[in-house]
């Protein structure tokens, strides 16, 4: 019988790796609760439950309050222009720059614009104001008929090779514009500069900011702004199909930006240190008091069921090293099934108070 035994302890070990790291790490542990602890974690776990559903409260209602910012750029309530010259005194273009409101309104929802109305609602997607201007000028050596009257893939990638016939003149002509641009922000107090490339300054890109504003509003200046024909984003190309090849400007919003509107009171962080300091006074440690609400969370569990916690009997004497592993984990099975078995009979005592409590804490448990 002995030997029987070892055998099956032997298999165990070569075809279970659940068991293999259980005999190395020993980590089948149940905390056997006292009517003592319960009393002195039910406050702790109370406090804790109320602060994450503030916390869930105030994430919905930042959710809610961004997916609503997206509803109503969308519907032409609010303009991303006007949106940001709200939230920044440094909304300012050269006077030859014309707005694109409707090309504005298709950058600023970007990619959820694919998402169906029951998608949206789901996710409730966010927005990105940014207001779009072009600068007047076409590109001549640029074959804006490659795109055809509807863009497709096949369309946009002839367009994109197309570029590569830009001309000498048209580079200096774009130069030219550009260093105007960048002239005009450091003239008003900007930071304006040709974007840094790998291979250095880049010749068709510039970036501009307010030192203010810097992290929270930030501008490009495009030598030719190719994204707002990506077929990829349709309604974008649609919207943005009349924008003139050539150099333009987008403002937009950083997320720093739209964090300092919707962000919401940091109650996750809050509830954290509450319940540290809380476990503190009572000396429990964090370790235990994560292992009492994984317990707490299995007795009632097992309280549907007390007939399926098996208490396993070994009757064998270990004699190899491996044999003598697996007996401390068969040990540690027997204590911690006799561990369940003794949890039920204290989570039916304070049933009443914990059932609401592990209601909103295996949300976040599990």
């Amino acid at each position: 019988m002995k030997n029987k035994v070892r055998m099956f302890v032997a298999v165990l070990i070569l075809v279970s790796p659940l068991l293999q790291v259980q005999v190395q790490a020993q980590e089948m542990m149940v905390a056997k609760l006292s009517d003592s602890e319960i009393s002195a974690v039910l406050p702790i776990l109370k406090a804790e439950v109320t602060g994450y559903a503030k916390l869930a409260n105030a994430v919905a209602s930042e959710q809610n309050r961004r997916f609503q910012l997206f509803l109503d750029i969308k519907s032409g309530k609010t303009d991303p222009l006007d949106w940001l010259k709200q939230h920044s005194k440094h909304i300012l273009v050269p006077p030859e720059a014309k707005y694109e409101p409707a090309c504005s309104r298709a950058v600023s929802l970007g990619i959820s614009l694919l998402l169906g109305e029951q998608e949206l609602v789901e996710l409730k997607s966010g927005a990105v104001p940014t207001a779009v201007f072009t600068l007047g000028k076409e590109i001549s050596s640029v074959n804006k008929q490659l795109l055809g009257e509807n863009i497709t893939q096949e369309s946009y990638e002839r367009f994109m090779q197309n570029l590569y016939n830009i001309d000498a003149q048209s580079y200096v002509d774009i130069k030219s514009i550009l260093d105007r641009t960048i002239g005009f922000y450091t003239k008003n107090g900007f930071y304006a500069s040709y974007e840094t490339t790998e291979d250095g300054p880049s010749r068709t890109t510039a970036i501009f900011y307010h030192p203010e504003d810097e992290g929270y509003v930030s501008g490009n200046v495009f030598h030719l702004d190719v994204k707002l024909f990506d077929p990829n984003y349709p309604e974008t190309a649609k919207q943005c199909r009349q924008h003139p090849l050539g150099p333009s400007i987008d403002i937009r919003a950083e997320y720093k930006l739209l964090d300092k509107i919707f962000s919401s009171p940091d109650y996750g962080k809050t509830t954290d240190e509450n319940t540290r300091n809380s476990l503190r006074k009572a000396s429990i440690t964090e370790d235990r008091y994560a292992l009492i609400k994984a317990s707490l969370v299995g007795a009632r569990t097992d309280s549907e069921n007390t007939d399926a916690i098996e208490v396993p009997e070994f009757d064998f004497v270990p004699t190899t090293k491996e044999e003598k592993e697996m007996a401390k984990t068969f040990a540690q099975m027997k204590a911690d099934a006799l561990a369940r078995k003794s949890n039920i009979t204290i989570y039916n005592k304070f049933k009443a108070e914990l059932d609401p409590i592990l209601d909103i804490l295996q949300q976040y448990m599990y």
